[in-house]
């Protein structure tokens, strides 16, 4: 993109520039907000979106459009905005295999949440703390951020997002997540966040997984939603205090070389990994309310829509 126009300076005037641009190409605010999946707003400007040739076509002819070209790092955090040629057609024809979700496999769903805890007051907390239960299925925050388009903070409480069945499922299992079923209004601004509280019917909770708190036979657990900041030393301060530990491991991405938001702990002794999976558990850290959990040999599928290393 070329330098936005006088006046828009910060961040989020710059962010909301790119969307009225990509508008134009779409055709639907909302669709622009959602295609989205990363800005640049210093030096060089410029957004990556999830779009189709036509729309890249007719985006590419746009006033102040520098080039749209195929983003060849889909995976990587680093973009490079400096420089391009003015797209006249997509020569990767395999880049639509790296979208997150692939196009025409995602719905639209209402998520009804329980009451967050002290704290989470304003919308703004309000949206960070879906993101980030969002993010528990995702493994990514701005993948989360991206796929939200509706949210509830005042009397019910809850958000509505695209996602494929598959993560809307898992969403369903996420603790604090009362139910996850179709948008059937995606049109409408009025939603209905005050209906049943039942969890997704194609997928019921496990009534084995609500007995697993007391008494567990494990020494190994299963740590979701920590903050991409957190390190290991953090982590081990925080759940030392139960009992001796053999080992604090936080999974690493190996492409974009940090946190994928989950971890393993693991005790000598299996009183201690039960005292620390029932207080642990919904704890804060770093910011971010976290999940501990049993661990299995094969864990859920955290990092959503990302290539999956070996632990």
């Amino acid at each position: 993109m070329e330098t936005p126009p006088k006046g828009v300076n910060s961040k989020p005037e710059i962010i909301d520039y790119y969307v009225k641009t990509l508008e134009r190409a779409l055709g639907s605010e909302i669709d622009a907000q959602m295609c989205i999946y990363d800005a640049s707003c210093d030096t060089h400007f410029g957004f990556c979106c999830d779009i189709d040739e036509d729309a890249s076509l007719e985006l590419a002819r746009l006033p102040g459009v520098l080039s749209v070209r195929p983003d060849p790092d889909y995976n990587s955090v680093e973009k490079d905005y400096s420089s391009g040629v003015k797209l006249s057609t997509l020569s990767n024809p395999q880049i639509g295999s790296k979208l997150l979700f692939p196009s025409g496999n995602t719905k639209h769903w209402l998520v009804r949440i329980d009451k967050p805890g002290v704290g989470v007051v304003t919308k703004a907390q309000m949206v960070d703390y879906y993101a980030q239960i969002l993010t528990k299925v995702m493994g990514y925050e701005k993948d989360a951020q991206m796929c939200i388009y509706h949210v509830s903070w005042q009397s019910n409480f809850g958000f509505c997002c695209e996602l494929d069945e598959e993560c809307a499922q898992e969403l369903a299992g996420v603790p604090g997540v009362l139910s996850v079923l179709p948008d059937k209004d995606f049109e409408s601004e009025n939603k209905d966040y005050g209906g049943d509280s039942l969890i997704n019917s194609a997928n019921p909770p496990d009534s084995s997984e609500a007995s697993q708190i007391t008494p567990v036979r494990t020494k190994k657990l299963f740590i979701t939603g920590l903050s991409f900041y957190t390190s290991e030393k953090t982590l081990r301060a925080a759940f030392e205090g139960f009992g001796e530990l053999v080992e604090v491991k936080i999974i690493m991405d190996k492409i974009s070389k940090r946190s994928k938001g989950y971890a393993f702990v693991e005790y000598t002794t299996e009183e201690a990994a039960s005292s620390a999976l029932k207080e642990m558990n919904g704890k804060i850290i770093n910011g971010w309310m976290i999940v501990v959990d049993v661990a299995k040999s094969n864990p859920p599928r955290y990092s959503r829509g990302r290539p999956r290393e070996a632990a």
